[in-house]
């Protein structure tokens, strides 16, 4: 009887324990899982759907780097990813892009024709050595939609 009960406390500890530490949201999980490179990249911007900036290498030198923008997408003047089609289509219809940290901001066509102000985290890209590389892990858009990727 007392192994049994100290069985079953012993798992009630355990599952409060993982309840507590397990992010309570979609906007906590994405701040403990998203891109770094904010934080050793500078002038970062959007052109001609490639993510620029000026990142620095292990040895301090700021060099001049690029990335492609994988899967974005308007849709409904929403910045969403799409994770089963990497070209991204947000350029046809979004303009006024500015990058603040990590994510990308836009202002983007609705279906009837209004523009909305949206944006989208930049999920798994990191400054390896001062080169802009996607990394393993999820992206983000303002709808606390969490979308794993695919490639």
């Amino acid at each position: 009887m007392k192994r049994h009960l100290f069985a079953v406390i012993t798992l009630a500890i355990a599952s409060i324990s993982l309840a507590t530490s397990a992010p309570a949201n979609a906007r906590e999980y994405r701040r403990l899982t998203t891109s770094r490179f904010d934080q050793s990249c500078r002038n970062v911007t959007v052109f001609d759907n490639r993510l620029e900036a000026e990142c620095l290498t292990r040895d301090g030198r700021s060099v001049y780097t690029n990335i492609p923008l994988r899967g974005i997408q308007n849709i409904n003047g929403n910045l969403v990813v799409d994770s089963t089609n990497p070209e991204s289509n947000f350029l046809a219809s979004c303009g006024s892009f500015s990058v603040r940290g990590n994510e990308l901001h836009a202002t983007c066509l609705t279906g009837n024709g209004q523009f909305r102000d949206t944006y989208i985290v930049l999920g798994d890209i990191d400054n390896i050595d001062g080169r802009l590389r996607y990394t393993n892990g999820y992206r983000y858009n303002n709808a606390n939609y969490i979308i794993p990727q695919m490639y």
